[in-house]
């Protein structure tokens, strides 16, 4: 039982890391906001069947319904804040920059909930911050330049949104269980996406006539690799959990890189190696 979180680790290392790739190439023949919405019914019926599989009937404070709610709020922004960008910049760069949200979510633990930071998390902090600082500085690249700036604008919201969602996650679950919080997950973030959807694209849907395949086989990635991240959470110490699956851009990297046949410049191949370098540092 003491190394359950690891398989979930593992799980969701490689559903991430496959389903940010195969997220990038629907969105080319689908709209964010559409995307989503799609999105939020896999995640309403596969959460909503968790939920119903395993839940025992407890009951919880109000306060931690509340609680939640917020980080499933977080995590559906984050979501879309990630959507917005791909849809700018190279899926290789916004999903490494949007996933390495560990010392973010440590920097959180560190002051609400009491944990301690080691020598390791700090160099850790410091090699990813400079790491986004390369990432973000840009020469005279013209409108090509204005464009990958502004994906990750959207990469560090989704950052942000999905560090401070992990820490109050795993804060929420030790008073409402994992399942519960699924289920909470289930109702809340679909909810927001349609929201998203209905302002966005003004309530107009349009299904793909090519790449289907692609783009459900996406969605069911991401879903499921939401609920085994949770369940790693459930079963593990955040933070051992969260710097191990953070390691799922690397793979993305080699499947973009062979599927998408993104090309990558010796600035962002440092930033990318200070970026990776700094995850194992947060379980020193």
């Amino acid at each position: 039982m003491e190394l359950l979180w690891l398989p979930f680790s593992l799980a969701t290392i490689f559903l991430y890391g496959v389903g940010q790739v195969l997220a990038k190439e629907s969105r080319a023949r689908i709209s964010g906001a559409g995307y989503l919405l799609l999105f939020s019914i896999n995640v309403f019926a596969i959460y909503g069947a968790y939920w119903l599989l395993f839940r025992e009937p407890a009951a919880h404070e109000a306060y931690s319904w509340v609680k939640a709610g917020i980080a499933a709020a977080l995590s559906a922004g984050a979501y879309i804040c990630y959507f917005e960008a791909i849809k700018h910049g190279k899926v290789s760069i916004v999903g490494t920059v949007s996933g390495a949200y560990a010392p973010w979510t440590v920097i959180l633990a560190l002051i609400f909930l009491g944990e301690a930071m080691s020598l390791g998390e700090g160099v850790g902090v410091v090699l990813v911050v400079s790491g986004m600082l390369v990432f973000t500085y840009r020469g005279a690249n013209g409108n090509n330049g204005k464009t990958e700036s502004l994906g990750i604008v959207f990469a560090l919201g989704a950052f942000l949104m999905w560090g401070a969602s992990a820490a109050l996650s795993k804060h929420v679950m030790t008073d409402i269980g994992q399942t519960d919080f699924i289920g909470v997950f289930a109702v809340v973030c679909p909810a927001i996406w349609i929201i998203y959807w209905l302002t966005s694209a003004k309530g107009k849907f349009e299904m793909p006539k090519m790449g289907n395949r692609v783009l459900a086989l996406s969605m069911l990635f991401l879903t499921f690799g939401g609920i085994t991240m949770y369940l790693a959470f459930a079963n593990g110490d955040v933070s051992i959990v969260l710097p191990i699956t953070n390691i799922y851009p690397m793979v993305t990297i080699a499947v973009a890189k062979f599927r998408l046949r993104e090309q990558l410049t010796i600035r962002q191949y440092v930033a990318l190696s200070m970026l990776l370098a700094a995850v194992p540092l947060f379980s020193i």
